[in-house]
């Protein structure tokens, strides 16, 4: 017998995932969708993937525009994430008034985040109900802070790692700077 929706569901839900909102344009602006299905796919050539809901707004946006931002949340935007994640209305997902700018592919890259990464889109297998777009990284950067967790349905923080770090006087991080990959 195989396992139904809500179990999966329920077993997932303990999986910890980062947050990230998957953006591209629209023909007036950008439009933006929350994912925690993002994964790092290879580091030669620099590939990640996204699984984005074939019923989603951001779907046919992503396959036809062949570029992509993914734009890694710090822990005080949950409020941006509800919003991409449509919690604000159908218009809420178009990021109206969000700062943003462009990089490599000229996909929007949101102002003000964790990290981000400028794709340009490489693939996209069938993945059930969703598709899988796998991404090229053409330029990627970030800066310090604490992430945007997802965990047991609802956003989390880091705070217990950060304690536990300062225990054992570890060093501090290193400053993320911006990198770009050369164009051939």
């Amino acid at each position: 017998m195989p396992v139904s929706a809500d179990d999966f569901k329920q077993a997932l839900r303990r999986w910890a995932s980062g947050v990230s909102i998957v953006t591209t344009r629209r023909e007036s602006g950008i439009l933006g969708i929350t994912v925690s299905s993002l994964c790092s796919l290879s580091l030669q050539p620099p590939l990640v993937l996204v699984c984005i809901a074939r019923t989603a707004k951001s779907h046919a946006a992503i396959r036809d525009r062949r570029s992509f931002g993914v734009n890694i949340l710090r822990a005080d935007q949950a409020a941006l994430a509800n919003r991409a994640a449509g919690r604000a209305g159908e218009r809420g997902a178009w990021l109206e008034g969000v700062a943003w700018r462009t990089e490599a592919t000229g996909a929007p890259i949101l102002r003000d985040c964790l990290g981000w990464l400028d794709c340009s889109l490489v693939d996209q297998p069938d993945g059930g109900d969703h598709t899988i777009y796998i991404g090229r990284v053409e330029a990627a950067g970030g800066s310090d802070g604490p992430p945007l967790v997802w965990f047991h349905s609802g956003y989390r923080a880091l705070g217990e790692v950060k304690r536990a770090r300062s225990r054992r006087r570890a060093a501090p991080a290193p400053k993320i700077s911006r990198i770009r990959k050369r164009r051939r």
